[in-house]
């Protein structure tokens, strides 16, 4: 007999709407929201690939292994190598803007670009409209197809310095079977080969007039820096009594009992600082509520409390975070990291030595006058007894 398993509309951990059919993962935060009692697809035999070229070759990671990375001088956190011309075993690259003699590079020379990458759980996620362009698609004899897309990127030297020499570099990459059609985009898991690869790069003078005659150098297509968020940790969220947890939280600078914004237990979603979780304090509505229906009518309960811990949070109103991230992003488009807001905010955090974000005047947002965002579970416990 035949079990009809119905599937979502909507990603079960990020809210985000997913495409028609029965896809396994959500392409806006990597979650999988396959039913639970759904059985696992067959996995029809992948039709071999054509051979690939020089830098896709050179980019390969083998299947089952952590990809290479590398430490660069704009970013306090590793760095995957996923593509390019060379594979990088040190930090020999050379990011944007940090270039500073005044020839250009030569052929010997390795200069790092970053693609326009989302962190996603376990993984990298690309979008059309979010750095890349979609290139057509290619049917195999399977019955499915090959979705291209492409990204442009320019490298760039330190001011004065390369003759103001610019590189602009074209990648690729690549998404099978009906995803691309449907997600607009592709995701990999960062373990796994990245579906990219240089396809193509020229030298572009200062009046921007294309210089064939200039040797081309060595070119590392880099993932942007991944900062360590909630999904990368094998934590929990602790249970704690209130006595003990009121003394664990006055080691951080946040006070009170808080709530999840989102549902129990806490996973991952994306907040206006990444990857995270929300909580709001307590209060604000169960007083409202208790002020108009008498508890008789309704049993409001206790609900699940939290107490959280920050010890060098960030702090601001909503409006001022906002008009803060345009900033940030123009400080890592100086560095080369054309990022959307998201991945640019996680970066810059980590980059400043912030452990959190607790921003205020958000009733337009979250309907309380603050909110906490936390990057791992250590940094909240579940307040337990009376």
């Amino acid at each position: 007999m035949t079990t009809s398993h119905p599937w979502p509309k909507f990603c079960r951990y990020c809210g985000a709407a997913l495409p028609p059919g029965e896809p396994r993962f959500c392409i806006e935060c990597g979650g999988d929201v396959a039913p639970h009692d759904a059985p696992a697809p067959a996995v029809p035999a992948a039709e071999p690939p054509p051979p690939p070229s020089r830098a896709a070759r050179a980019g390969r990671t083998p299947k089952g292994r952590p990809a290479p990375t590398v430490r660069l001088g704009n970013a306090g956190v590793e760095q995957s190598v996923i593509g390019g011309t060379v594979q990088l075993p040190t930090s020999g690259a050379i990011p944007p803007g940090l270039w500073v003699l005044d020839e250009p590079p030569g052929p010997d020379a390795v200069m790092a670009i970053y693609a326009p990458l989302r962190a996603v759980v376990g993984g990298w996620s690309g979008l059309v409209g979010k750095g890349w362009q979609s290139d057509g698609s290619q049917d195999q004899p399977d019955g499915r197809a090959i979705f291209r897309f492409s990204a442009a990127i320019e490298w760039f030297p330190a001011p004065g310095c390369g003759e103001g020499l610019r590189l602009r570099a074209r990648i690729g990459a690549e998404s099978r079977a009906k995803e691309g059609r449907e997600r607009r985009g592709f995701r990999y898991l960062a373990h796994h080969d990245a579906p990219m690869s240089l396809l193509e790069a020229v030298w572009v003078g200062p009046d921007g007039e294309v210089r064939p005659d200039m040797p081309l150098p060595q070119v590392q297509i880099m993932a942007p820096p991944r900062v360590p968020r909630f999904s990368d940790y094998d934590e929990r969220v602790a249970d704690m009594p209130e006595a003990e947890a009121e003394l664990w939280a006055r080691g951080g600078q946040t006070t009170g009992l808080h709530q999840l914004f989102g549902a129990y237990p806490p996973t991952q979603e994306h907040t206006p600082a990444g990857r995270g979780v929300v909580l709001t304090p307590v209060g604000r509505f169960e007083n409202q509520l208790r002020g108009l229906i008498p508890q008789g009518i309704i049993n409001f309960g206790s609900g699940e409390r939290f107490r959280v811990r920050l010890e060098r949070p960030y702090t601001c109103d909503l409006a001022a975070w906002k008009r803060q991230i345009r900033q940030i992003r123009a400080e890592a488009r100086d560095l080369g990291m054309a990022m959307e807001a998201e991945p640019a905010a996680e970066w810059w955090l980590d980059r400043n030595g912030y452990d959190g974000l607790i921003l205020t005047k958000t009733q337009s947002r979250y309907q309380a006058s603050r909110a906490v965002i936390v990057f791992r579970r250590s940094q909240i416990v579940h307040v337990v007894g009376g």
